[in-house]
C-alpha cells in the first residue's frame, strides 16, 4: 500500500498604477457613444425641461464641445488616470490539497501492478480595488447647479446629480477636470470592489500492468495496459458588478461545468535485434489510447516509434504520433462576457445600390443595410454607429478535440570509445507537427472578412446589424459581433531541439567532486496559424513568446554534501505581432517593432552536512537584468508591466532559502 499526500497554502497580493478611465472603449463610462454629454436635461418642480451645461464643465472646454452623437446634447471624450483613488492592490489566497492512495505489487516474476485513487482541489479568492462602479460614475458625471433646492439644504448655488434616484443613493457630483479635483466623497460613492472565488476538483481512479510476454532476438518484448476514470468539475463566481459589466471592466459571466472520461490504453516494445553488426541495437514500439468523454464522445490516439543503433555510440530515432486535446470546462461552459472592440472596418461602406461584385450582394442582403443604401446613396456610417460595435465572447458546448499529427527524427552521440569524450552526449532532434480544430475564437476581423468578402454564411450570424439605430438613424449599422470558441483554426510548427549534456570527474582539495554541464536549445523554423481555413496565414516564429532562438543551460559542481550550480537562460531578439506592429515598405521589407535579446542568470547553492538534511539558498536574476519595455496596448504587453510579463523576468533579482529534512 502507499499513500502521499500535499496540502499548500498561498498567499499574496499586487501592487499596479492607478485605473485609466476613459469615456469610450471597452473600460469606458459611455462604450455605445465614447462620449460624455456635457449638457443634461433639467425637468424643473413645475414639470418644465430646460437643457443646462453641467457647471463642473470648465467654460473654455464648453464653448468648443458640439453634439457628436446626434442626441441633441454637446458632449466631450475624455482620458483620465485616477490617480486620486491611488493604487491598485488586490490580494488572492489559494488553498491546494491533494493525496492519493492506492496499492501495488508485481504478479510472478515478469509483470508489475498499481491501482490507486488520486482527489486534488484547489479553491481561490481573489480580491481587488480601485475600480469604479461604472453606473456611478455616469451618474455623478452627470450635475446641475440645484437652483430649485432639491436636496433641501437651503442652497441654490451648490451643484448636485441631475438624477434623483442617485441623489436618493448618495450621489455626489464628480470633477474630472484637473489633478486632485475629486474629492473623497465622490471616491467613496464610485469606488468599487472586486471578487472572484474559484473553485476545482479533480478525482482520478487508475489502474496499470507492465513487464515483459517472451523473449525476441534483441531483448523481452515489453507490454503496458491500463484505464483510468477521471472527474472534473470547476466553478468560478466573480462579484456582481463584474457579472454586469459595470466595474469599469467587462462584463464577465460565472462559470461551472463538470465532465467525466474512461481511457484505457495499451504500448508494447519489440527488440528486434541487439549486439548484431550494424545493428547494435534494432527497436520498434507503439501505443493505442481510447477514451470515452461525456461531453465529446469517443476519441483515439496512437504512436508509433523506432530506434536504430548501428554501432556503439551512435543511436537514430523516431516518432509519428496522433494526439487529442477534448475542450476544459471553461472552453466549453463559459458564459458570455461582452466587449467593446475597436479598429474594425464595415466592409459595407461605401457599397451602393449596385456594384461591388460578390462583397455588394453580400451586403445588400442584410434589410437594414438596404434601408441605410436608399436613404444616402452609399452605405454611409456616422462616427457613433463605428465606436457603437459591441460583442460577445464565450464558450461553446459542441466543441469537439483537437488533433495533432507530429513526427520527429533524430540522433544521439555518446562517443564512448574516444576516452577525452566517453562522457559527453549530444542529441539532435527535428520536430514537425500540425495541429487541426483548434479550440479558439475566429477574431472579429475575420469574421467580417469571411462573411462579406468570401461569403461564409455561417460566420455572418455573428454579425448583427440594427434595422434602425434611434439615435442617428444609420440603419444597418453593426450592432454586435459574437466571437465563440469554435474548431477552425490550425497550427504548424517545426524546429530543431539539440541537447548537450557532459560531465568530468574532479578532486579539489582531496574531495571528490564532478563538474557536470548541460544546454538545451531550440531553434524555431515554423509557427503558422491560421485562424480559420482559407483565412490569412499569421505567422509568429521569431515574435515575443516564440522567439527563433532559446536556450538554458546549467554549470555546477559537487560533492557528496555540497552542490554549487549557474542556470543561465538566453531568449533571442523577439519582434512585435506583425500582422499589427509593422510598417512594409517600398522594397517588400517588413520593418517590425522588436526587442533585443534576453540573458538572465541564476545561481543556487546547497549544503549537505549531516544525513537526511539539506540547507539551499539560491539568487534569480543574479545580473539584475530589467525586462524590456513594450508599449501598453500592444499585442504582447500584460497591464501593469509595460513588457510580456508571461515572456521577460520583471521581479529583478531577488533571493530565497530554505531547508529540506528526508525521515
Amino acid at each position: 500500500m502507499f499513500f502521499e499526500g500535499t496540502y499548500n497554502k498561498t498567499q499574496s497580493s499586487r501592487i499596479i498604477e492607478p485605473f485609466a478611465l476613459a469615456s469610450d472603449g471597452t473600460t469606458g463610462i459611455y462604450p455605445a457613444s465614447g462620449v460624455m454629454p456635457i449638457e443634461n436635461y433639467i425637468i424643473a418642480p413645475d414639470g418644465t425641461t430646460t437643457i443646462a451645461v453641467n457647471p463642473i464643465v470648465p467654460g473654455a472646454i464648453a464653448a468648443q464641445a458640439t453634439d457628436t452623437d446626434g442626441d441633441g446634447l454637446r458632449d466631450i471624450g475624455f482620458t483620465r488616470r485616477l490617480s486620486e483613488f491611488g493604487t491598485r492592490n488586490g490580494q488572492t489566497t489559494r488553498d491546494f490539497l491533494r493525496f492519493v492512495v492506492g496499492f501495488e505489487g508485481t504478479l510472478g516474476e515478469r509483470f508489475n501492478w498499481d491501482l490507486s485513487y488520486n482527489y486534488g482541489q484547489v479553491t481561490e479568492n481573489q480580491v481587488s480595488n480601485g475600480q469604479v462602479n461604472v453606473t456611478n460614475f455616469r451618474n455623478a458625471l452627470a450635475a446641475m447647479t440645484d437652483v430649485d433646492d432639491v436636496n433641501g439644504n437651503g442652497l441654490t448655488t451648490d451643484v448636485v446629480c441631475v438624477n434623483a434616484e442617485a441623489r436618493a443613493n448618495g450621489c455626489v457630483p464628480i470633477n474630472i477636470f484637473g489633478k486632485g479635483a475629486i474629492t473623497q466623497d465622490a471616491i467613496k460613492y464610485i469606488a468599487a470592489q472586486q471578487s472572484l472565488q474559484t473553485d476545482i476538483k479533480q478525482q482520478v481512479v487508475q489502474g496499470n500492468i507492465s513487464g515483459s510476454l517472451f523473449e525476441l532476438p534483441g531483448g523481452p518484448l515489453g507490454v503496458a495496459l491500463g484505464f483510468e476514470y477521471r472527474k472534473e468539475e470547476s466553478v468560478e463566481d466573480n462579484d456582481a458588478l463584474t457579472n454586469q459589466g459595470l466595474n469599469g471592466g467587462n462584463l464577465l459571466p460565472d462559470t461551472s461545468g463538470q465532465f467525466d472520461v474512461l481511457e484505457g490504453y495499451a504500448e508494447v516494445k519489440l527488440p528486434i535485434l541487439r549486439d548484431k553488426p550494424f545493428f547494435q541495437l534494432l527497436e520498434v514500439g507503439g501505443a493505442f489510447r481510447v477514451a470515452d468523454y461525456s461531453t465529446v464522445g469517443t476519441i483515439y490516439s496512437y504512436s508509433a516509434q523506432g530506434t536504430w543503433e548501428p554501432f556503439d555510440g551512435l543511436r537514430f530515432r523516431g516518432t509519428w504520433a496522433r494526439a487529442v486535446r477534448a475542450p476544459n470546462i471553461g472552453e466549453l461552459y463559459s458564459g458570455l462576457s461582452q466587449t467593446f472592440p475597436s479598429g474594425l472596418q464595415d466592409p459595407c461602406v461605401g457599397i451602393g445600390a449596385t456594384g461591388g461584385g460578390a462583397l455588394g450582394d453580400n451586403c445588400r442582403a442584410d434589410a437594414g443595410v438596404a434601408a441605410n443604401i436608399a436613404a444616402n446613396g452609399t452605405f454611409t456610417l456616422t462616427q457613433p454607429d463605428i465606436q457603437g460595435i459591441s460583442g460577445f465572447n464565450g464558450g461553446n458546448p459542441n466543441l469537439k478535440e483537437e488533433k495533432a499529427d507530429s513526427w520527429t527524427l533524430g540522433a544521439v552521440i555518446n562517443p564512448r570509445s574516444v576516452n577525452a569524450l566517453r562522457n559527453l552526449t549530444l542529441s539532435v532532434d527535428y520536430y514537425n507537427i500540425k495541429i487541426n480544430n483548434i479550440i479558439a475564437t475566429v477574431g472579429r476581423g475575420t469574421i467580417l472578412d469571411q462573411c462579406y468578402n468570401e461569403g461564409n454564411t455561417p460566420l455572418c450570424d455573428l454579425v448583427i446589424r440594427r434595422p434602425t439605430n434611434t439615435a442617428t438613424n444609420s440603419a444597418g449599422s453593426i450592432e454586435f459581433i459574437n466571437d465563440l470558441a469554435v474548431n477552425a483554426a490550425s497550427l504548424k510548427t517545426q524546429g530543431l531541439d539539440v541537447t548537450v549534456n557532459w560531465y568530468t570527474p574532479v578532486n579539489f582539495f582531496n574531495t571528490d567532486g564532478r563538474v557536470s554541464f548541460n544546454l538545451s536549445y531550440n531553434h524555431l523554423f515554423q509557427n503558422d496559424y491560421t485562424p480559420l481555413p482559407g483565412a490569412t496565414v499569421d505567422r509568429a516564429d521569431g515574435e515575443i513568446g516564440t522567439a527563433a532562438d532559446r536556450f538554458t543551460g546549467t554549470l555546477g559542481y559537487s560533492t557528496d554534501k555540497f552542490k554549487w550550480s549557474f542556470t543561465g537562460t538566453f531568449i533571442g531578439k523577439s519582434y512585435e505581432d506583425d500582422v499589427s506592429w509593422c510598417a512594409f515598405f517600398g522594397d517588400g521589407s517588413p520593418r517590425c517593432v522588436s526587442v533585443p535579446a534576453q540573458f538572465y542568470l541564476d545561481t543556487q547553492v546547497s549544503f549537505t552536512p549531516v544525513e537526511k538534511f539539506e540547507f539551499y539558498l539560491g539568487v534569480d536574476n543574479l545580473l539584475d537584468k530589467k525586462a524590456p519595455n513594450i508599449l501598453t496596448n500592444t499585442t504582447f504587453n500584460v497591464t501593469g508591466s509595460d513588457t510580456a510579463a508571461d515572456v521577460y523576468d520583471i521581479f529583478g533579482r531577488r533571493y530565497y532559502a530554505g531547508v529540506r529534512f528526508h525521515f
